[in-house]
């Protein structure tokens, strides 16, 4: 399986998999050694049987569409059921199962590209989707997310590493976060959107003011400003060395905790800050949803910035 590292004069280094596209590690210089910003497996070929998305772009369209109902343009599709009675992240063999194809490598960026056929995981197609890292001097990495499609389709991929910025040592209780919130998406059960806004006030949700993760089990879609010029969420480790802002022009931010890693990590090792359209939303008429077609690309941006010190 190839790898692609990529590097800034400031000593960071990344390193992306063909598999999935995937994010496999993130090390950035502090103090006499080095701190790895991701959870990664070391041997390549684990990335095969994980199911946890680990590092991967995710999609045609990330997180859930109930019961895997599609309608565009008056035309019915049926989705994948890939998580119990619904579709979640393109379905089982989505976007970060696939084998990416490389266009461009310098070293500090890689472009890689992957098509899939029409009726993938029920999707209308062909789409080819591309994906774009820059690693940049300033230790920001910037992820451009595009693709094109021969007829009208949904697409909405994202970013799914999990962050632990104390060098993947214990969960990220102890991490502080910030979310530029002030609504969040209600689920049912299934994690479904009931179709409702609410606001983070009196909630568990609430990291308007930062403050640790502590002990709380997140995975919720926050209603963020959906532009790149303001930040969405920071993350700061625990002993305040490293802090990591997340922007991005998606209106919606899923903030996961890690819950259910495995071996060889441990539940609550990482915690995943994926920009994304809100999940469902092409079955919610007021929720925001772009789709592609050969008279109009797709594309996304996505920033993650470390400061250090």
């Amino acid at each position: 399986m190839q790898q692609f590292m990529l590097t800034s004069p400031a000593g960071d280094s990344l390193t992306i998999l063909e598999h999935g596209a995937s994010m496999q590690s993130w090390t950035v210089p502090l103090g006499n050694s080095r701190r790895e910003l991701i959870l990664g497996y070391t041997n390549p070929q684990q990335y095969l049987q994980d199911n946890s998305y680990l590092g991967a772009v995710v999609g045609p369209y990330a997180n859930r569409i109930c019961h895997g109902r599609l309608q565009l343009a008056g035309q019915r599709y049926q989705l994948q059921l890939n998580e119990g009675k619904h579709h979640l992240h393109g379905g089982a063999n989505g976007l970060h199962r696939q084998h990416w194809q490389v266009l461009q490598y310098s070293t500090s960026s890689v472009k890689l590209r992957c098509t899939l056929a029409d009726g993938h995981s029920g999707y209308p197609g062909p789409t080819e989707f591309s994906v774009l890292y820059q690693l940049h001097a300033d230790s920001a990495l910037d992820v451009t997310l595009e693709a094109t499609s021969a007829q009208l389709t949904l697409a909405g991929p994202t970013l799914h590493p999990y962050f632990n910025l104390s060098g993947k040592a214990g969960p990220i209780n102890q991490h502080l976060l910030w979310l530029n919130a002030e609504h969040y998406t209600p689920t049912d059960s299934a994690k479904i959107p009931t179709g409702q806004l609410l606001p983070v006030e009196d909630s568990a949700l609430d990291f308007r003011h930062c403050k640790s993760i502590g002990a709380i089990a997140l995975d919720h879609n926050l209603v963020v400003s959906g532009t790149m010029q303001q930040t969405a969420a920071i993350l700061t480790s625990p002993d305040q060395q490293l802090r990591l802002l997340v922007s991005s022009d998606y209106p919606g931010l899923q903030v996961y905790s890690g819950d259910y890693l495995a071996a060889p990590f441990i539940p609550r090792q990482g915690i995943c800050l994926e920009p994304q359209f809100y999940p469902d939303a092409p079955n919610h008429s007021h929720f925001p949803c772009r789709y592609t077609s050969p008279e109009q690309p797709f594309v996304a941006h996505i920033r993650y910035q470390l400061e250090k010190g």
